[in-house]
């Protein structure tokens, strides 16, 4: 069971970052807000970011039965890292506005 969780948790966070990848590279100058779409949203996102979020909650559930701790790490990991994508592209963004 913890094999099968961990693989269902990194393969939702993969998915869910391949879908924000997309969102970036949709919106390369415009800054996207933290917490809602951006201007574009490419065709499929909406649809693998909630591929994504259910692996990553049904990885952390089956990591729960291994230890505690477990879930929050893998609950964190992927929306920490997607809001440091989200603020370094919004620095980009910001920086060729000036330019």
């Amino acid at each position: 069971m913890f094999v099968f969780g961990v693989l269902a948790a990194v393969t939702g966070v993969v998915v869910f970052h391949l879908a924000l990848a997309s969102t970036l590279h949709a919106n390369a100058g415009i800054r996207i807000p933290l917490f809602r779409n951006g201007e574009v949203v490419p065709r499929g996102s909406v649809a693998l970011r909630a591929i994504g979020a259910g692996l990553i909650v049904f990885g952390a559930v089956m990591l729960g039965m291994t230890a505690w701790y477990l879930p929050f790490l893998v609950i964190l990991v992927g929306p920490v890292a997607a809001l440091v994508a989200i603020v370094v592209h919004n620095a980009a963004a910001r920086r060729r506005a000036r330019a």
